[in-house]
């Protein structure tokens, strides 16, 4: 960053006088003085920071929704707040094709059906997610072919 010299020159004037003067008052009026003349040095030139290009923005690596439910089923393997994400993603679905969302969710996460059940159960985390899986399928199956024929 280049300075103007006349600049600084105009700068030490309030500092020498901040310095030399005998009185308090025009002491604290320099330094007021220096103050305003430092803040219009600083803010006076411009600040040279370089802007994110396009091909900077384009490089930043962002998941894709499989890679995110990849990571979830991962983490889901070994703790319990991933295996809840798990059960609300499921209950999600089933609040969806419901007709009441908001009623249809909060009943099942008080009282699960049969796939949170078998999500829920001892064992292996992936094999009961792929069986709760199953059923959800099934489930969702069975209401699109109600549907078509209602």
């Amino acid at each position: 960053m280049k300075f103007n010299r006349h600049a600084l020159v105009i700068a030490m004037i309030p500092l020498v006088v901040a310095i030399i003067a005998g009185s308090y008052l025009v002491r604290w009026l320099a330094v007021l003085a220096l103050g305003g003349v430092l803040a219009f040095l600083l803010f006076g030139f411009e600040i040279r920071v370089p802007l994110p290009t396009r091909e900077r923005l384009m490089r930043a690596e962002r998941k894709t929704d499989v890679e995110r439910v990849t990571t979830l089923i991962e983490r889901a393997k070994k703790g319990k707040v991933a295996r809840s994400l798990i059960e609300e993603k499921i209950v999600g679905i089933y609040a969806t094709i419901s007709e009441d969302y908001n009623r249809t969710f909060h009943s099942l996460i008080s009282e699960p059906n049969d796939a949170l059940k078998v999500l829920r159960s001892e064992g292996d985390f992936l094999d009961n997610l792929e069986k709760a899986l199953k059923i959800v399928e099934e489930d969702l199956y069975e209401n699109r072919r109600g549907k078509r024929q209602g």
